[in-house]
Formats: structure tokens, C-alpha cells, sequence
């Protein structure tokens, strides 16, 4: 069985990248505590419940949505408005975040067309 020989520079590069792929730290693990990114929707408002601050929203699979304190709510370009604006059949979009229950949590709604 014959062996390998590498010249000497070569192994002695090859044995310090080697180690620092070994050495090397591991990726940190995501913060529990981190808020998931937002991601954007465009669907129909199908039912909404003001005591709950919630609306579901879908049009083959229904999806709870939490509207928060914080959420931005808006009509048309720049017209700030209210929850109690949300009516079933109107076509909204925006930005939510999902929950670890499986709900989201709206970070923006828009109401209207685009």
C-alpha cells in the first residue's frame, strides 16, 4: 500500500483549515424571545369579532388575525382609521406576524383594493 505524500507546505496548509473548520463557532441559536419577521397578505375579511380585536380572513383556508394596539390600520393611501372600519367582505392586505399558537398578529392592514 503506497502512501500519500504531501509536500510539506501543502499539508500544513491543509491541516490549518482543517482545524479552523473545527474550531470554528457554531451559529448562536435564534433568540426565543425575537419576534418572527412580519410577512405580507392580500385576502378578504370573512368575519370579524370586536370584542376579541380579531378578524378571520380567506378565501379556501380561514386565518385568525389578532389587531393589536401597535397594528397600523389605513383606508385608501394615507387615511388612518379604526378597528370598528373592518366589515366582513372587504378586501384587505398588509403585513402579519405568525404566533406560536398558530394565529397572526397584524403589524398593518390596509383596506381596499391595491
Amino acid at each position: 500500500m503506497r502512501f500519500l505524500l504531501l509536500p510539506p507546505r501543502l499539508f500544513l496548509t491543509a491541516a490549518a483549515l482543517c482545524l479552523a473548520l473545527c474550531a470554528a463557532p457554531f451559529p448562536a441559536a435564534a433568540d426565543p424571545a425575537a419576534k418572527p419577521r412580519p410577512f405580507p397578505f392580500q385576502s378578504v375579511i370573512v368575519s370579524v369579532d370586536a370584542t376579541a380585536r380579531t378578524f378571520c380572513m380567506g378565501k379556501k383556508v380561514f386565518r385568525q388575525v389578532h389587531v393589536l394596539p401597535e397594528t397600523k390600520i389605513t383606508q385608501g393611501d394615507t387615511a388612518a382609521t379604526a378597528f370598528e372600519a373592518l366589515a366582513p367582505g372587504q378586501e384587505i392586505r398588509g403585513s402579519v406576524r405568525k404566533r406560536d399558537d398558530g394565529d397572526y398578529d397584524a403589524v398593518s392592514v390596509k383596506i381596499g383594493r391595491k
